[in-house]
């Protein structure tokens, strides 16, 4: 792996100021490229940070993913926008690294644990909309769920509404219609969470967006997760509580539905690998 240097004195060393993308590099391409360069442009306006533009930032990742040797696909690229260090001088650095999908079969088939975090997630903190590299709270939150046998955590905010998972976007099911909370609620607009809306509204499947309790996803019939990497990803348990996991092939199941057609619906940019 190329090293990567950065001054003593970037913000992203000291203090964690910084943000990032994680995007999932397949044999098609990465899906919703230029949505991840529009979230981490909207986080780079909101900390003062330059960020190039679509087209060189596109340029930066075909180039970095030209000199990579190889590997099993699909994979996780993150890029990392750092703080610089404006005192010094020292601008912003966008570092590019790879790491292996983190995810496998057993769990898309089976279904994966659901910790109800301890913690309250602040809804107003200035940090709720942004994919800030001060991951801190996130990293313990996913800690405190892996203590728990779980695979994820999901967080309430300080008016005990449901708000999202450590490092997801939660949705369910009650009744054939999917619920998903608000963003005011405290939860990061992911990619894939507005993905999976707009697919529901073309599936022409009721949804509503807004402000859940905990009794509200306990009493749900299906829950799933999205992020970046996972796309959707079901819930079997929630603290002690089982849920039904449909079979991956089954018509009835909106969890199921919805995973099966957003590989159709994912806009991919084109690499070419080496």
């Amino acid at each position: 792996m190329k090293e990567i240097t950065l001054p003593i004195d970037d913000r992203l060393l000291l203090f964690g100021y910084g943000l990032f993308e994680t995007l999932l590099v397949t044999a098609r391409g990465i899906p919703l490229l230029r949505e991840h360069w529009q979230r981490m442009s909207e986080g780079a306006a909101t900390l003062e940070l330059a960020l190039p533009g679509f087209a060189e930032w596109t340029d930066g990742i075909r180039k970095f993913l030209r000199d990579q040797s190889g590997g099993s696909m699909p994979y996780a690229l993150r890029l990392t926008l750092t703080g610089g260090a404006p005192a010094c001088g020292h601008p912003s650095d966008l570092i590019m690294q790879v790491r292996p999908f983190p995810y496998h079969a057993a769990q898309y088939e089976a279904g994966i644990g659901l910790h109800l975090l301890s913690a309250p997630h602040n809804e107003h903190s200035p940090l709720v909309g942004i994919k800030s590299t001060n991951y801190l709270e996130n990293i313990l939150a996913r800690q405190e769920a892996l203590r728990h046998a779980a695979e994820e955590g999901v967080w309430f905010n300080s008016q005990g509404q449901l708000t999202e998972g450590a490092m997801s976007n939660i949705f369910f099911v009650k009744n054939g219609m999917l619920f998903t909370p608000a963003l005011s609620c405290g939860c990061l607009p992911g990619t894939r969470r507005a993905l999976v809306l707009a697919l529901a509204q073309k599936l022409e499947i009721k949804v509503s967006e807004g402000v859940f309790l905990k009794e509200d996803l306990l009493q749900a019939d299906e829950v799933f997760l999205t992020n970046a990497l996972m796309g959707i990803m079901p819930v079997k348990r929630i603290g002690e509580q089982s849920l039904t996991v449909a079979p991956p092939a089954s018509a009835l199941s909106v969890t199921r539905l919805l995973a099966k057609k957003l590989a159709d619906f994912l806009p991919y940019t084109e690499f070419r690998h080496p």
